[in-house]
């Protein structure tokens, strides 16, 4: 399915193939988490923000008719969910603003940015792993939010290379995680819940 164009992916995504739905889950899901970790400052709420986003895709699924680019929908999906959840956000600090502070249970920021930190130093060395130009298409396409054709252009190399290289060095990142992160593991789970 790695081969598929966004048009037949979401085609086969609106008549209800789970595969594609996965396919389409692993391609974005990394990038999706970064973006939304970068406007949340938490890896909590952005991996809820994420798993979120794919249940109400596959919900939706026969609304995607109009879907041309897989990308910029989820990354039109990722900016509005993140918009909605720092806007409640908002809403409940001033709603709980006169709550005295020894009434609040204690947060630990310290574990949860341990927690992101460690996530993200392993993901970092499964990018160093990747052999050169593997390392700089996904670097491009995940870390700095390019598109297939403007990393090729970049690079002065075919969309189709690009398109390769993104699919291998993705899945080799996707095993990795799954062996030293164990993050991607709860996201397939709760993933499978709805599939």
């Amino acid at each position: 399915m790695h081969d598929l164009s966004d048009t037949i992916l979401i085609q086969k995504i609106r008549d209800g193939c789970e595969k594609a739905f996965r396919e389409m889950y692993d391609r974005y899901h990394v990038q999706m988490f970064f973006i939304a970790k970068k406007y949340l400052k938490d890896s909590n709420l952005a991996e809820d923000a994420v798993q979120d986003i794919f249940v109400k895709v596959w919900e939706k699924r026969q609304e995607l008719e109009h879907v041309h680019s897989v990308n910029s929908y989820l990354f039109t999906m990722v900016r509005n969910h993140v918009l909605n959840m720092l806007r409640d956000r908002k809403s409940e600090v001033i709603s709980i603003s006169a709550v005295k502070e020894e009434n609040l249970p204690a947060k630990n920021p310290t574990e949860e940015n341990l927690q992101y930190s460690e996530y993200e130093t392993v993901f970092r060395k499964g990018v160093k792993e990747l052999s050169g130009r593997k390392r700089e298409v996904f670097e491009l396409r995940t870390l700095k939010g390019l598109t297939n054709s403007e990393v090729a252009e970049h690079l002065q190399i075919h969309v189709r290379t690009v398109k390769t290289h993104y699919y291998n060095s993705s899945k080799f990142i996707r095993t990795y995680l799954k062996n030293h992160a164990g993050l991607l593991l709860l996201l397939l789970a709760y993933l499978k819940l709805f599939s």
